[in-house]
């Protein structure tokens, strides 16, 4: 979306800066370091590069491109080029630092065997993606259809906690003091990407202080929702996921009473379309940024069906969610390791042979 064309005539003044398939384009002005490798996906495979942004293009003869790619992409690399940074206001990097950066290459064999390593990890890691997105979009669709055709009772989320089926709070307001570890990281609704959890934040809340955290440490099956910033935000806490403490950016609904209310049911009905649609009533009160207070949520209108009803949406969309679950487990996994032998690869201290093995052993 939102793309910009040039014509084909008026491209071609400009043919040192088209980047092609399998060329690198770097960032280089204001957020630098990040680095992007050009696949061949057809018609959008060719693009302009902005004055922000350097290419470059491999030898093929010399390097294979995917191996600079993952080189590069190392963190002591892409920490070396903030580090020499130039511009007191807005950092940038120019060609000239570019083509100072020490690159080590061995043979194109293991620059090969490398690459295609390192390429299956991710490709593996883009099937995840792939099929968690399906099994979401599938409970998703299986819920609106259900919706329709039994719409059930109107009840308010205030409504199911005055009754003891619900509870549901905001995050804890840590205090820097209480910051340590051991403890519990701090979830911040920057770690709720795409309707998975992703927990990558610095602080921790220490465990001396748990008994003041009380409820608002997580616990498996929790819907949270993000309630100040970026509004709208919705997971399921797995089963697998570490402990974490809420923020004050998010709120936690936690069934209680499960032969009243499904969880997964209501898991199910927070992604749907019906809730972002009151949250966007209520979030914008003022010129602050956008945000949904306790007494907001208490008003927030949930159908409840009965409850064999809520059971057999509730059983296929626990099936689905473990899946959707699975999935990304296996890519945080993944992800780690890949990135851990990343460096040990490039160093040669890990060969091809150990790394399949190291993965092996992962997933």
């Amino acid at each position: 979306s939102d793309l910009v064309f040039v014509s084909e005539d008026l491209a071609s003044q400009f043919n040192r800066s088209i980047a092609a398939p399998g060329d690198l384009v770097f960032t280089c002005w204001g957020t630098i370091g990040q680095l992007g490798f050009i696949e061949d996906n057809g018609p959008f495979s060719r693009y302009l590069v902005s004055n922000k942004q350097m290419k470059m293009t491999p030898d093929k003869d010399r390097v294979v491109a995917l191996y600079l790619y993952y080189y590069l992409s190392q963190p002591k690399i892409v920490s070396l080029i903030k580090g020499q940074s130039i511009g007191s206001s807005v950092p940038g990097f120019n060609l000239g630092q570019l083509r100072e950066l020490p690159v080590a290459l061995p043979d194109l064999h293991t620059q090969r065997m490398i690459a295609d390593f390192l390429g299956a990890l991710d490709d593996k890691i883009a099937a995840n993606d792939r099929l968690a997105n399906t099994a979401q979009d599938l409970a998703d669709s299986l819920f609106v259809a259900g919706l329709h055709q039994d719409p059930g009772t109107s009840v308010t989320i205030g409504e199911l906690a005055d009754r003891g089926i619900l509870a549901f709070s905001d995050g804890y307001r840590t205090k820097r003091a209480e910051h340590g570890q051991p403890g519990f990281r701090i979830l911040r609704a920057g770690d709720i990407p795409g309707g998975h959890i992703l927990p990558e934040g610095v602080d921790f809340v220490s465990n001396v202080y748990a008994r003041q955290i009380g409820q608002k440490i997580s616990q498996p099956g929790d819907v949270i929702l993000t309630t100040k910033g970026s509004v709208g935000r919705v997971a399921v806490v797995p089963s697998d996921l570490e402990p974490v403490v809420y923020s004050p950016q998010i709120c936690y609904f936690r069934v209680l009473d499960k032969d009243a209310l499904d969880d997964s049911y209501l898991a199910a009905w927070f992604r749907s379309s019906d809730l972002q649609a009151q949250a966007a009533k209520l979030m914008f009160k003022s010129d602050m940024a956008p945000y949904i207070n306790l007494r907001d949520i208490r008003s927030i209108i949930v159908p409840v069906p009965d409850r064999n009803e809520q059971r057999l949406r509730g059983e296929l969309q626990h099936s689905l969610l473990e899946i959707f679950h699975f999935a990304h487990s296996e890519n945080r996994k993944l992800g780690r390791t890949r990135d851990e032998l990343l460096p040990l690869l490039m160093s040669g201290k890990v060969r091809i042979q150990e790394a399949a093995e190291i993965v092996e052993g992962v997933v």
